[in-house]
C-alpha cells in the first residue's frame, strides 16, 4: 500500500504526533482529576464545557477555512491546544475549568482545519484513502500515547512523589509536545485555487441531505458522550484503574484501529460503499457495550470494550471523507462544521447528562447509549437505502 502517494508525508507525522499527545492525555485525564478531588459531575462539567466550546468554535472555523484555508486554522487549533495543557497542569478547579474552554478552541479549530485540508490536498478519487490514513497514523500515535500512561506511575513509585504531582508534570509536558506539531503542518500543501470570497455564512446554504443527517448525528453524539467519552472514570470509579491500566485498554484498541483503519478503504470498495460498512461493523458493536455493564472483571469489561471500540470507529474515516466528497469543494469548511457541530454540540450536553447518571447508577448511561445507537442506527440505514433510488444523502457520524 504506498500511503505517502496518497498522502502528504507531513500530514502522516503530524497526525502521529497529536495522536501520542491525545493518548497520553486520555490515559491521565480521569485518575488526575478524580486524585484531586473531582466528582462525577465536576467530571461531567468538565467535559460538557470543553465539548461546548468546541462546538461554538467549529460553527466559526468551517467558514474561516473556507475563506483562509485549513491549514492556517489548524495551526491556530494546535496552539490553543498547547497552552490548554499547561493551563491544565496548574492543578486548581478554576484552571482546569479554563483549561476545559481552551482547549475547547483548539479542539474545535484543529479537527475542523484538518478535516478540510485533507480533503483539499490530492485528487478527490483519493480522499477516502487520505483520511483512513491520516486517522491510521493518528490511531497508531494514540496507542503509543496511551501505553506511556505508564509513565508518571512509574515516575510517582520511583522517586517516591505524589501520583497527582506526576500527572501535572505531565499535561505541561503534553503541552510542550503539542506545539512541536507546528512546523511539520507549516511544510503541507493545500489546494487554495478554486475558493471562493464569500459571506461568512453563506456556505450553509445547499448543503441539501446534510441537515437531515445531522439530526442522526445529534442523537448518536449525545448517546456516545454520555458513557464512552466518560469510560475513563467508569473504569476508574468501578476497579479503581490506574492511568497505566487505562493506557494499556487504549492503548491495545488503537493499536489494533491503526491497522485495519489502513485497509478500510479497500475493503469499502469491495463491499458496496462505506456506509454499508459502517452499518454492519456498528450494529454488531452494540451487543458488546451492554455486556460491559454485566460482568464485575476488568479484564473481560476491558475486553469488551477495545473490541466494541474497534468495530464501531475502524470506518468512520470513510464517512468522512464520503460526505465531503459530494460537497462542492468551496463549501467543504462549512459542511465540516456541520457535521461536527450537529455531533459536539448535542456531546457537550451527554457529557454533563452521563456524568450526573454515573453518580446516581454507574451502569445506567451506558444501557441508554446501547438503546439511542440501536436506534440512530436504523434510522441511518433507512435514509441511506431509500437515498439509493432517489437523491443523494450526505452526512457524517464521529463515534469515538
Amino acid at each position: 500500500m504506498n500511503i505517502t502517494g496518497k498522502l502528504q508525508s507531513p500530514m502522516i507525522m503530524t497526525g502521529f504526533l497529536l495522536g501520542v499527545v491525545q493518548g497520553i492525555a486520555w490515559a491521565t485525564m480521569a485518575p488526575y482529576l478524580r486524585g484531586i478531588g473531582f466528582t462525577g459531575e465536576m467530571y461531567g462539567l468538565y467535559g460538557g464545557l470543553n465539548v461546548l466550546t468546541l462546538a461554538i468554535v467549529t460553527f466559526i472555523a468551517g467558514p474561516l477555512s473556507d475563506r483562509h484555508g485549513g491549514r492556517i486554522v489548524s495551526l491556530a487549533g494546535i496552539v490553543f491546544s498547547g497552552i490548554g495543557f499547561v493551563i491544565l497542569s496548574q492543578g486548581t478547579v478554576t484552571m482546569i475549568y479554563t483549561a476545559a474552554l481552551i482547549n475547547g478552541i483548539g479542539g474545535g479549530m484543529l479537527y475542523t482545519g484538518i478535516t478540510v485540508l485533507l480533503s483539499r490536498t490530492g485528487l478527490d478519487r483519493d480522499m477516502h484513502y487520505r483520511f483512513s490514513y491520516f486517522s491510521a497514523s493518528q490511531t497508531l500515535g494514540g496507542g503509543i500515547g496511551s501505553f506511556l500512561g505508564w509513565a508518571p506511575v512509574y515516575v510517582s513509585q520511583s522517586f517516591n512523589t505524589a501520583i497527582t504531582e506526576a500527572y501535572r508534570e505531565t499535561f505541561l509536558i503534553l503541552g510542550i509536545l503539542a506545539i512541536l506539531s507546528f512546523p511539520l503542518l507549516l511544510t503541507v500543501r493545500e489546494d487554495m485555487l478554486e475558493l471562493k470570497n464569500r459571506g461568512f455564512l453563506s456556505g450553509f446554504h445547499g448543503l441539501g441531505a446534510f441537515w437531515w443527517i445531522a439530526i442522526v448525528n445529534a442523537l448518536i453524539g449525545f448517546a456516545a458522550a454520555m458513557s464512552i467519552h466518560n469510560i475513563d472514570y467508569y473504569f476508574t470509579v468501578k476497579y479503581n484503574a490506574n492511568s497505566g491500566l487505562l493506557g494499556s485498554v487504549f492503548g491495545i484498541q488503537q493499536l489494533i484501529m491503526a491497522f485495519i483503519m489502513v485497509a478500510m478503504p479497500y475493503i469499502s470498495d469491495r463491499v458496496g460503499g462505506p456506509l454499508k460498512l459502517y452499518l454492519a461493523l456498528s450494529y454488531s458493536s452494540i451487543p458488546l457495550l451492554v455486556l460491559i455493564t454485566l460482568t464485575d472483571n476488568y479484564t473481560l469489561a476491558s475486553g469488551f470494550f477495545i473490541t466494541r471500540s474497534v468495530l464501531m470507529n475502524v470506518a468512520n474515516p470513510l464517512f468522512q471523507s464520503f460526505a465531503l466528497s459530494l460537497v462542492q469543494f468551496e463549501k467543504r469548511g462549512v459542511a465540516s462544521s456541520l457535521m461536527s457541530l450537529s455531533w459536539t454540540l448535542p456531546a457537550g450536553f451527554g457529557r454533563m447528562v452521563g456524568g450526573y447518571l454515573f453518580d446516581i447508577d454507574l451502569e445506567l448511561p451506558l444501557r441508554l447509549t446501547a438503546v439511542i445507537y440501536s436506534i440512530s442506527l436504523t434510522i441511518l440505514g433507512i435514509l441511506f437505502y431509500s437515498s439509493e433510488k432517489g437523491t443523494e444523502k450526505t452526512g457524517e457520524l464521529k463515534i469515538v
